[in-house]
């Protein structure tokens, strides 16, 4: 299976000045073939007849150039740079990756052309200029990459290889077995240089694991300071604590704050770019230890489905004041399932993904009617209600945990599709979840246990 691993580069002062230089080439160079793209897209447009046209841009009223594809490809932007200086500067393969990245650009540009003439995008326009003096990935597959000695020795071109004070490597981290790198990139981030290693270690998705049970789910409900709140077929309940990542996210939005206090709302500098930096590197922790965690229990409890509840689109159209869409709508939980959708080919679990409407307000000890979004009919009313926060009660006077209500109403949504079974999921197990704190409650015993044969030594590390 592909996957990228990103890890932080640790270069002497000489090699990050050799990067920083490439990056720089790197970034120059799609100016250079963003500026061939545009001239050569807009002589073709000018022996066009009836080139031009009147269309509106919000409430305005413009007049351009109509919208056509452009004709320019990869090939012909390597035959026409190939002397470009930044192109020489850079290993041939690396500047080849470079440009390869703006024909990608250009492919799409012509896809959303055909989706604009369709009505289904707004209309588009060609790729922009990046910013003078700013920094690009630079990229080098396999074939341009050395190996000797635990290490990597990248391509260097003929016009820079003279100017080198030292010899530049790119060191594999201990996990990554050599014959599983693919591609290496360099790429800047936040006033610090990233390196991502692309790997395939061989292994192949499990389609089907024996020792799980697929007539048994974990379903997991999102919110804010109950992070995810998730329920078992076998009788099990668990919370994920959010507490922490909205402490996390308002301590960031305070620095933010000061540090841009009477300035533009344009205004960055170092001192964001290191706020910034160390709230992403907590967050993509979080999502590594939620899905890892998740994960671990699926195998644990021998269950084969996973569940979790998402309406595509619900945090951009949040509009709960400004505290609470900041203790929400910044909570990673899409990138959570991104990082579920990767890991769970790996072990042979179905991660199902539905949507949640109605499941908070409907009673599943009541067995109330789940409908879709915009589906319910009029004068529905859900048999038992909210009495306080974070408690619900049925129409027959049991008081359960309310997100627990939701998890497993998320799970009777998608019971018959999936074949599970939902004898064992009653009400003592709605009533009293455990609290799991991913920062301070995973204990060194159940990493341990985890290590011992459950995880795979790579997937751990990403």
């Amino acid at each position: 299976m592909y996957r990228t691993i990103p890890v932080k580069a640790r270069f002497t002062d000489e090699e990050k000045a050799f990067w920083v230089d490439q990056c720089e080439h790197a970034n120059s160079l799609i100016n250079s073939a963003i500026y061939h793209v545009k001239q050569t897209h807009y002589s073709r447009l000018e022996q066009t007849d009836d080139a031009f046209t009147t269309y509106w841009r919000g409430d305005e009223l413009r007049y351009g150039w109509k919208t056509y594809k452009c004709s320019t490809t990869y090939p012909e932007l390597d035959k026409v740079l190939k002397d470009n200086p930044h192109y020489k500067a850079m290993a041939a393969q690396s500047a080849q990756q470079t440009l390869k990245a703006v024909g990608e650009s250009i492919t799409s540009y012509n896809g959303l052309v055909n989706a604009y003439y369709k009505g289904e995008v707004d209309r588009p326009s060609l790729p922009k200029y990046r910013k003078r003096g700013g920094l690009a990935a630079v990229t080098f597959p396999r074939q341009a990459l050395n190996y000797k000695d635990g290490c990597f020795y990248p391509s260097i071109s003929r016009d820079t290889k003279p100017h080198l004070l030292t010899e530049i490597t790119l060191q594999l981290p201990e996990f990554i077995d050599s014959d599983w790198v693919k591609e290496v990139t360099v790429r800047p981030c936040l006033g610090e240089l990233w390196i991502d290693w692309v790997i395939d270690d061989g292994k192949e998705p499990i389609g089907n694991n024996p020792k799980l049970d697929y007539t048994q789910a974990w379903s997991f409900d999102h919110g804010g300071t109950n992070w995810l709140t998730g329920v078992s077929t076998r009788g099990k309940s668990l919370i994920i604590d959010g507490r922490k990542l909205k402490s996390m996210n308002q301590g960031y939005c305070h620095l933010v704050a000061k540090y841009k206090q009477g300035k533009s709302d344009f205004y960055w500098d170092a001192n964001l770019d290191r706020v910034q930096r160390k709230r992403n590197n907590q967050m993509r922790d979080a999502v590594n230890k939620a899905a890892r965690f998740i994960i671990n229990q699926c195998l644990n409890d021998c269950v084969g489905n996973l569940v979790i509840g998402w309406n595509d689109g619900q945090k951009n159209g949040s509009n709960m004041g400004k505290r609470g869409n900041q203790n929400f709508v910044v909570i990673p939980t899409k990138r959570l399932i991104d990082r579920l959708k990767q890991l769970c080919p790996e072990y042979g679990i179905v991660l199902t993904i539905t949507e949640e409407a109605y499941t908070s307000k409907a009673s599943y000890l009541d067995g109330d009617s789940l409908y879709k979004h915009g589906e319910k009919p009029a004068g529905w009313k859900p048999s038992g209600n909210r009495v306080k926060r974070g408690l619900y009660k049925s129409r027959d006077g049991h008081v359960i945990n309310a997100d627990c209500n939701g998890a497993a109403n998320i799970a009777r949504k998608v019971a018959t599709q999936l074949g599970l079974n939902l004898a064992k999921l009653g009400r003592g197990a709605l009533t009293l979840p455990r609290r799991v704190d991913l920062f301070k409650g995973l204990s060194k015993s159940y990493r341990k246990r985890c290590g011992a044969g459950l995880l795979d030594p790579v997937a751990t590390s990403v």
